[in-house]
């Protein structure tokens, strides 16, 4: 229905741009107009260029199209692949079952000749090649494709971080030096021309030390202490949260050591100090630490090359430490809690802060993370908490947060409605509103039509965002999107006597378009919000029957969709705002709507079985 209105849309829009009275809340935001194009998935570059999968009109091939802000050009070659993610300085990820493409997105065009595999294989080649040169790792190394690379959500094996950025990847690769191996294994990162650093030997974290009374720096893996009784075990690859230009940021678990008398006692029962320097004996804990790895080689260890710098920080889930920053850090990092999978976080890094963006179907959440040092009086060591005046402990710690509600298509497999900009900073987008959020905090910095539910941006001059139910058929960008606002605005002076929204003695609302024309039994599209003005021109509220659809119109006249609670039944409506009923399908997961006048039309069935179908509390199909 919607789309075919669009006759009225250009007064509708003129007239609320000089109204002086509506019924929704004023904002300092700009509105980006719509465009018709129905688009599955898109990738924002600089200067309002982006690439999109989807098609225009009806008469377009539904292809992968390249736009340099003026008109779309369709690529060759990529018809059938879908677009994966940004990659490198400059390209967009296509693929296409076992074929890879990327899209230069400073040209428009298509190359296979340098695919994110053929990168990673050239990497590797010329990782091999150094590594041979050493004695670390044996002029014999082989250092298979298989072994180099992080596979994250677009399978180009490259390392999470920022976007269009230096590509760097993880190796993992059998050693001929054991002193640092981990089941016979080393582990490292390189870029692709063969730059690494060897990340199994320098631990650089802090510990307890009962013998010292303190915590106290631990500098290499594998090396025992006996001024301290320590020792730090690396037990496996290090898992990389993000980058930036000079590090990796990655999370390690480390076996701690600790062969002191007291330890040695409480642990195995020792009533005398002959075992005091037993290597190997005493009291084992497993620590979390997030490590800082530079990415700048630094001295040689056998010929190999060490990082310039590691350092270490804690992350704890009061487990060592009783302190609810640092156990709120290790959360946002390393639990599902509260709906968030961390399987869907992101990682970025900004001055001295790491953000976690943490999103689940219907939100997202930003967290500011702090490496730091902090004193404590106590610690944990083994469930025996001791007191000590000199723990200084380098943690990672919450500084705050911020959320934000989503149109509960949080994530899925055709796009976000979450998307991290090239410097860093987090967008959401949910009712109309895109929402930018610096460290924590948030602001709204467009307004557009409430059908759009995804996003892409590369910063605040370049992104898109689209209609993802593939019902609405309409995107928007920042330069196209002003200019349909532009273009919608009115060309002359001249303004009749009412125009927009006009309050009537009784408080119901009338519109009025930029003709002066009363509507009536019409449909409105103001400032991106539909409204429904019934015979007698007054704005309507609650349940509407129009032709046979039902739609809900909110307190303030505005057009509902997604999922609505009405006096406690719970109802969904499409992104044209009508009302659904029968079997639904909402982010992955089976609602039944009520599609009788048996009891409410549409209402949604919980605890209950349809056609042996059974329906949980929540009204999701139970499987």
């Amino acid at each position: 229905m919607f789309k075919r209105v669009n006759k009225i849309t250009a007064l509708l829009v003129a007239a609320a741009s000089v109204m002086s009275v509506i019924p929704a809340m004023a904002t300092d935001s700009t509105r980006l107009g719509t465009k018709d194009g129905t688009i599955t998935n898109a990738i924002a570059y600089k200067d309002g260029k982006y690439v999109y999968r989807g098609y225009r009109t009806d008469d377009d091939n539904e292809s992968i199209y390249y736009n340099a802000g003026d008109k779309d050009k369709e690529l060759d070659d990529v018809q059938d692949a879908d677009l994966m993610g940004a990659f490198d300085d400059k390209y967009a990820f296509a693929n296409d079952g076992n074929d890879q493409y990327l899209v230069d997105l400073s040209a428009g065009k298509v190359t296979d000749e340098s695919t994110p595999e053929d990168q990673a294989d050239t990497a590797s080649t010329k990782l091999r090649t150094a590594l041979k040169k050493t004695d670390r790792y044996g002029s014999d190394v082989a250092v298979a494709a298989a072994d180099l690379g992080y596979l994250n959500k677009d399978e180009t094996g490259a390392l999470p971080g920022p976007k269009f950025a230096e590509t760097w990847y993880a190796y993992s690769v059998g050693g001929n030096s054991q002193d640092n191996a981990v089941n016979g294994k080393l582990f490292g990162f390189t870029n692709t021309t063969g730059k690494y650093v060897d990340a199994s030997n320098l631990a650089n974290v802090y510990a307890y030390s009962s013998y010292k009374g303190k915590n106290v720096k631990i500098e290499e893996y594998n090396d025992y202490n006996d001024d301290t009784k320590l020792e730090a075990k690396l037990l496996g690859q290090p898992t990389v949260l993000t980058q930036d230009k000079n590090y990796i940021y990655a999370v390690v678990k480390v076996a701690i050591v600790d062969t002191s008398a007291s330890t040695i006692k409480a642990a195995a029962g020792v009533t005398t100090d002959a075992a005091i320097d037993a290597k190997h004996t005493g009291t084992t804990t497993i620590h979390t630490y997030l490590q800082k790895i530079s990415k700048t080689q630094g001295d040689k260890k056998d010929d190999a090359f060490l990082p310039k710098s590691v350092d270490s920080y804690e992350l704890d889930n009061k487990k060592y430490l009783d302190n609810g920053d640092v156990e709120d850090a290790y959360t946002a990092i390393l639990l599902n809690d509260d709906g968030y999978s961390i399987e869907n976080n992101q990682y970025r890094v900004k001055g001295d802060a790491l953000y976690v963006t943490r999103v689940k179907s219907d939100k997202v959440k930003v967290f500011a993370l702090k490496m730091s040092k902090i004193k404590e009086n106590t610690i944990s060591i083994g469930g025996v908490k001791i007191s000590s005046d000199k723990v200084d402990a380098y943690v990672v710690k919450k500084t705050g947060d911020v959320d934000q509600d989503l149109p509960d298509t949080g994530v899925t497999s055709d796009g976000t409605s979450v998307s991290i900009d090239v410097d860093g900073n987090t967008w959401a987008i949910n009712e109309g509103k895109i929402y930018k959020f610096t460290g924590t905090d948030k602001t709204t910095v467009f307004t557009c039509d409430r059908s759009l539910d995804k996003l892409s941006v590369y910063d605040d001059s370049s992104l898109i965002a689209w209609d993802g139910s593939g019902d609405g058929g309409v995107y928007t960008t920042v330069k196209e999107g002003k200019a349909q606002t532009a273009a919608e605005s009115p060309t002359t002076p001249a303004i009749p006597a009412k125009i927009g929204w006009d309050k009537l003695a009784d408080g119901t609302w009338n519109f009025y378009d930029a003709t002066g024309t009363k509507l009536a039994s019409k449909w409105a599209n103001v400032g991106g919000i539909w409204y429904y003005l019934k015979a007698d021109g007054v704005m309507a509220t609650g349940w509407l029957n129009d032709n046979g659809t039902w739609y809900y119109l909110t307190g303030s006249g505005a057009m509902a969709t997604g999922w609505l609670n009405d006096n406690g039944t719970w109802y969904y409506l499409a992104g044209s705002g009508a009302m659904q009923t029968g079997w639904i399908n909402v982010n992955d997961k089976w609602y039944y709507l009520n599609p009788v006048s048996g009891g409410p039309l549409g209402a949604m069935l919980a605890n209950t079985t349809v056609n042996g179908y059974v329906l949980g509390r929540d009204g999701a199909w139970i499987q």
